[in-house]
């Protein structure tokens, strides 16, 4: 009798539930394993650490003055406190919506809410562009064309999934 693929996918459903069993069982088999795993995960370079390697990356490449470093750490500094007063604004507004959105609400109420969080997205991107603005008269021109050079290199490398948000992310440096 010949070996047919055919039965490889007929035992195949057979074969799952012992797979499982063995990757169920391997942390108590290998529990050092799975320790060293998980604090490999936790080792990685957070969110915060990679951006602030973004930053300093950024100024370097365009040779910024320690005056320039001082007003765009200030810039970013007093943006992302107001940033934040918005951004929990936010968080409770959607929160009231959705509250809504489950309960017996009116049709207008459930607009007026949904205005409510428009505004405050629209004020979210007014910041941010307003901060981008005060970025720009801080840096000569050279280093203008330079910091728009680097941004188009790295949405080149990022690719268009999320070219919106990592504009707006970038410029914050």
């Amino acid at each position: 009798m010949k070996f047919r693929p055919v039965y490889l996918f007929a035992a195949l459903p057979l074969l799952l539930p012992v797979g499982s069993v063995l990757t169920a069982g391997a942390e108590s088999l290998f529990p050092s394993y799975v320790v060293a795993q998980e604090n490999s995960e936790t080792e990685q370079p957070g969110k915060e650490e990679k951006r602030q390697q973004r930053r300093e990356q950024f100024r370097q490449e365009l040779n910024l003055t320690p005056e320039q470093t001082e007003q765009i750490d200030q810039i970013r500094e007093q943006g992302s406190q107001a940033k934040e007063a918005t951004r929990e604004e936010f968080r409770a507004a959607r929160e009231k919506m959705q509250t809504l959105m489950a309960s017996d609400a009116s049709d207008d109420e459930l607009r007026a809410q949904h205005q409510v969080l428009q505004d405050l997205h629209q004020q979210m991107g007014d910041a941010r562009f307003e901060n981008k603005l005060q970025i720009r008269q801080v840096l000569t021109p050279e280093q203008r064309a330079k910091m728009a050079e680097l941004k188009k290199q790295r949405q080149g490398k990022r690719g268009r999934g999320r070219r919106h948000h990592s504009q707006d992310s970038q410029v914050e440096q």
